[in-house]
């Protein structure tokens, strides 16, 4: 259990120096508002409509992250669906895509704008032009295969029940 403190310590030690690189460079991690186009399910539905518009702005959680060189691959989830965002290095301008990578970790909240477009594997996916932190996690979300498989501890954290079982 000791080992457990300690890298929920160390995660966290991370976590906070990320947050404080982004106030550094003068981003409101938790900024006041967020007002995003659509939710992320009706994204999802109202794709051949949406993808037309110049912009849309899509907020919600990062759930997932995969990193190939200049480009970052991230599953936004917001309650109502899921979502993949795109960044790519060369579409970013002002180091956005740098600040991603050195401060975004899965769990944080985060509202991105761009277009929508379908990658080569036909999914539904949002090109970002700019992104902004809503809010930045201090702690990891639970694994998704191990985390929450007590029933007792379920119920005591039912918010990451409710998270992380789609089902509940």
């Amino acid at each position: 259990n000791y080992l457990i403190m300690a890298s929920l310590d160390d995660i966290r030690a991370t976590r906070l120096a990320k947050l404080k690189l982004l106030q550094e460079k003068g981003v409101n991690p938790y900024p006041i508002s967020s007002a995003p186009s659509v939710d992320l399910a009706a994204a999802e539905k109202d794709f051949a409509r949406l993808a037309k518009k110049k912009s849309i702005t899509l907020a919600g959680r990062v759930m997932a992250q995969r990193s190939q060189g200049g480009l970052v691959f991230a599953d936004l989830f917001d309650g109502t669906g899921k979502f993949q965002a795109l960044l790519k290095k060369d579409e970013l301008k002002g180091g956005q895509f740098v600040l991603w990578s050195d401060t975004v970790d899965i769990g944080d909240f985060v509202e991105a704008t761009g277009t929508l477009f379908l990658t080569k594997r036909k999914e539904k996916t949002l090109q970002v032009k700019k992104w902004r932190m809503l809010a930045k996690s201090l702690r990891p979300l639970p694994e998704k295969w191990h985390g929450l498989t007590d029933t007792e501890e379920r119920f005591r954290r039912r918010y990451l029940d409710i998270l992380m079982n789609e089902e509940v």
